[in-house]
């Protein structure tokens, strides 16, 4: 398992506060598991299934084609919303401008959240400078206002059906 933890120098509390929540503001820290060869893939996307639960995500306002677009789905669970060690799916996609799209195949009807961010560098972190403000794109489904740290859960929460869930998710920069 490769982790990538953010690190903080002790500033004064406001700014400790400060940093640690725009950190955790997309689930830091970020672990992303290697998976066996024996796992099973994700269920692919399908139209003509009117079983399947999709979440069908289009992201806008990216800055720029240079690296990835990290989306996770997260349970409706607020003490799991934004722990990755909790997180129900997660792709990692190229950036298309000016939408970059993405499917998720969900297990059941039911409400989830959505956290995303470009990941302008590639390396799979959600960059923050020394005071923990982000330095790159961000967002969540419903497109909460945000003014300090993270949204709640309720704040992003959607409820999704049997069939397809448009989710459009317009990125934040500071």
């Amino acid at each position: 398992m490769t982790c990538h933890h953010t690190h903080h120098a002790i500033w004064g509390a406001e700014r400790v506060a400060r940093k640690m929540a725009m950190a955790c503001l997309l689930g830091l820290p970020l672990c992303i598991a290697a998976q066996p060869a024996w796992a099973k893939s994700p269920p692919t996307c399908n139209s003509n299934d009117a079983s399947q639960v999709r979440l069908q995500i289009s992201v806008t306002g990216m800055r720029s084609t240079d690296g990835n677009i990290t989306i996770t789905i997260y349970p409706d669970e607020p003490s799991h919303f934004l722990d990755g060690k909790f997180k129900l799916a997660r792709q990692e996609l190229p950036v298309v401008s000016p939408v970059t799209k993405a499917c998720f195949v969900m297990d059941a009807p039911g409400t989830y959240a959505v956290a995303l961010f470009h990941d302008k560098n590639g390396n799979h972190h959600f960059d923050t400078n020394f005071l923990g403000i982000p330095v790159e794109g961000y967002g969540f489904s419903n497109n909460p206002t945000l003014f300090v740290g993270p949204p709640k859960l309720k704040q992003v929460a959607i409820i999704a059906h049997k069939g397809d869930n448009a989710i459009s998710v317009q990125l934040k920069h500071y």
